[in-house]
């Protein structure tokens, strides 16, 4: 960003009332703050040709960019928070976008949303716009526009509410815009632009609509698509559109957007939702005949250069591979999203954890993980270690040492050891004398489950206590792997030795020696709190503690097989949901038990793989919930199909060094293609024969202890 370029927004003599916006969506300060949308343009002609342009912008909340008549892009790239945060993020991002052109005349539309409407949006508290950009010509000169008191501005009266918009408003006159303090820290966004594609639905016609009449048109789409609506209606009189969408369950049709106008549009809408039908309500409240020309989809998601894949003789599991692969495809934004549907902010670290295993094995780029672990090093740093979702912080550290592994980025170790050890002297603090966590802010979150009425989103002591235990070792462990890779020999002590308690306690404090399984947690009372509800008296037992007790290497190693022999075959245990079933997988693989499990339990997508537009959130819904088809949680199947038939393992960070133990598991074949930064790994199996591997020059690989190199 230029450093001459100004924040700028509408003038405060002319626009008092909207001169300030809410931090997020869950502030309670938002029903203050009208709805407002703010126009910014300048234009300027040459008497050479324009051949390229580079834009630096961003806004606060949200902006849409166009260029001579044309869209660029929208933004900025998420800056990150919690779940339900309410703190303003301490750095804000920039986007960038490269374009040619071949004109001899520039204008700038910049529309700016002032307040949040999904649960990712932050501000620092008053809205505003920023740009730069540079003109390159065609005699290779070269020429700097910035935002200023120059740019003219005004309100949209058109856009009156979030999804309402009344094209039959009177517009206000344009204004010089006002220069404001510059009070965001602004950041160039170390990620790229997210592309774009339109998509058409599977049939469709131009629909006419005469005088007075109604009608309602259903518009079917192949996928779910995170996505923006496109509208093109051609009318000389009064009429209104409603856009609803929804994923799978027509009962669930929600109102997206409502468009009113008395003459041709051509729409855009706002809102990025999540659609796999949509329903146009059309009213035709003019005197002469309408017609819906176009309405179609435009696809937004994080840019792909390589894709892995996946392929074998079980249709079932390539439908969970895909499922996923393409859930995945959809949540990568400017921020991993839980899904489009819901938006949550990077607080739910356990989606984003998986979600980067499952990008590691399809798409390669670790740009975007590596960003959302430096955000939420932000936020930690701010809340002081504290997260909403009290294990997802653990997981945090466990995506962090991933990264590491598939990236070799040693920086961010550097950059983000602080936050390290601020997070676990904050879950140190929530300990007793014998380093078990007794009095933690809360147990979640553990599964969408319910379990005699009491759900797991945030169990009591006795449903949730023990697993919360296990991610403390698991990320005291990873930790301790950090600050070894960083030559911090001190702190590599330390958590090493006190991962190593705490094993030694929960031993003590979970294990059921008659039933030979861990117990859930403990029954003693304790003062509730908002999100602890009151213990109960009944001992639980769940395939989730035993599987991260064999996960984490807090059960004995010689006794993990069979303890995983004994949670699979007891019809007794509370059973996971798809989310959990990744954790569950992995300690299936580290057993030794996976030809003799690990296919059938990955078979149990079978039943989400029966819709084929979007990956269903969980195998059954919890009462009052309403689960979505577009959530990346439930897509372990694209990380475990691909990196166990491989037999994959990082030996040394950045694909240096790997290990390979191909099998098929049973199956009669299986392919796969996996990206690395040197070009792609290529394993083909069939059953009872020698595997078929191409690995990378560049990359050393050990295949059943023979050497490569």
């Amino acid at each position: 960003m230029d450093k001459n370029a100004k924040w700028i927004w509408l003038d405060k003599k002319i626009y008092p009332q909207y001169q300030k916006s809410e931090i997020t969506l869950f502030d309670k300060t938002k029903a203050k703050y009208a709805f407002v949308a703010a126009e910014f343009k300048y234009e300027k002609s040459f008497k050479k040709k324009i051949e390229k342009v580079s834009i630096d912008i961003s806004a606060d909340v949200k902006f849409w960019l166009y260029m001579n008549g044309k869209y660029v892009g929208a933004g900025p790239v998420c800056a990150g928070g919690d779940y339900a945060n309410t703190m303003p993020m301490p750095k804000q991002y920039y986007n960038t976008y490269e374009l040619e052109t071949d004109c001899e005349k520039i204008e700038f539309y910049v529309l700016v949303q002032k307040n949040t409407t999904v649960q990712c949006d932050t501000s620092q508290g008053r809205p505003g716009m920023i740009m730069s950009a540079v003109l390159t010509f065609c005699d290779g000169t070269a020429e700097k526009i910035v935002s200023s008191k120059d740019w003219l501005a005004r309100k949209d009266n058109r856009r009156y509410a979030n999804g309402k918009i009344d094209y039959t408003m009177h517009t206000d006159e344009w204004c010089g815009a006002e220069e404001v303090e510059n009070i965001w820290n602004l950041c160039a966004a170390p990620i790229e632009m997210l592309a774009e594609d339109e998509i058409f639905p599977m049939e469709f016609s131009p629909v006419t609509v005469l005088p007075g009449e109604t009608k309602t048109v259903n518009v079917e789409f192949d996928k779910i698509y995170s996505c923006y609506y496109h509208l093109a209606v051609s009318a000389e009189d009064n009429f209104t559109v409603q856009i609803a969408d929804y994923e799978k369950d027509e009962e669930k049709a929600e109102v997206m957007d409502t468009i009113a106008a008395k003459s041709s549009i051509d729409f855009r809408s706002l809102q990025m939702t999540s659609v796999g039908s949509a329903k146009l309500y059309i009213i035709n409240g003019g005197k002469k005949p309408l017609t819906v020309d176009k309405f179609s989809l435009y696809f937004d998601y994080y840019p792909i250069h390589e894709e892995g894949s996946f392929e074998c003789s079980d249709t079932v599991l390539n439908k969970a591979y895909d499922m996923g692969k393409w859930a995945l495809k959809i949540c990568r934004q400017t921020i991993e999203l839980d899904s489009p549907k819901h938006q949550e902010n990077l607080g739910c670290t356990g989606d984003y954890m998986i979600a980067s295993l499952m990008n590691y094995f399809t798409y390669g780029d670790t740009k975007l993980t590596r960003l959302d672990i430096i955000r939420t090093a932000d936020y930690l740093r701010i809340s002081n270690g504290y997260m909403f979702h009290t294990s997802y912080s653990m997981m945090w550290i466990m995506m962090l040492y991933d990264y590491y592994m598939f990236s070799a980025d040693r920086e961010v170790l550097n950059e983000v050891k602080d936050v390290l050890q601020v997070l676990l002297e904050r879950f140190c603090g929530y300990t007793d004398e014998n380093g078990i966590i007794t009095d933690p802010p809360s147990y979640m979150f553990l599964d969408w489950l319910e379990i005699d009425g009491i759900s797991l989103h945030h169990p009591p002591a006795a449903l949730g206590q023990a697993a919360l235990n296990a991610f403390y070792i698991g990320g005291l462990e990873k930790a301790a792997g950090i600050f070894k890779i960083l030559g911090d020999n001190e702190d590599f002590e330390k958590y090493n030795k006190r991962c190593e308690k705490v094993k030694k306690s929960f031993n003590e404090y979970f294990y059921d020696t008659g039933k030979g399984l861990y117990f859930d947690g403990l029954n003693e009372d304790y003062p509730t709190k908002k999100w602890i509800p009151k213990n109960t008296d009944k001992r639980y037992f769940s395939q989730h503690t035993n599987s991260l007790a064999v996960l984490f290497d807090i059960a004995p190693k010689d006794e993990q097989k069979d303890l995983i022999e004994r949670i699979l075959n007891d019809e007794t245990l509370i059973k996971p949901q798809p989310y959990f079933m990744h954790f569950v997988l992995d300690a299936i693989y580290k057993a030794g038990l996976f030809e003799k499990y690990g296919i059938e339990q990955l078979r149990r997508w079978e039943d989400m793989t029966k819709f084929p537009k979007g990956l269903q959130e969980g195998w059954y819904d919890m009462s009052g919930y309403g689960f979505d088809y577009s959530h990346v949680w439930g897509g372990t199947p694209t990380y475990q199909l691909p990196s166990k038939i491989m037999g994959f393992e990082m030996k040394e960070a950045g694909f240096k060094e790997i290990l390979l133990d191909p099998q098929t598991f049973g199956l009669d074949y299986a392919n796969v293609k996996m990206p690395t930064p040197y070009g792609y790994i290529c394993v083909e199996l069939k059953k009872g024969e020698k595997p078929i591997i191409s690995v990378p020059d560049e990359i050393k690989v050990h295949i059943k202890d023979i050497i490569i190199l």
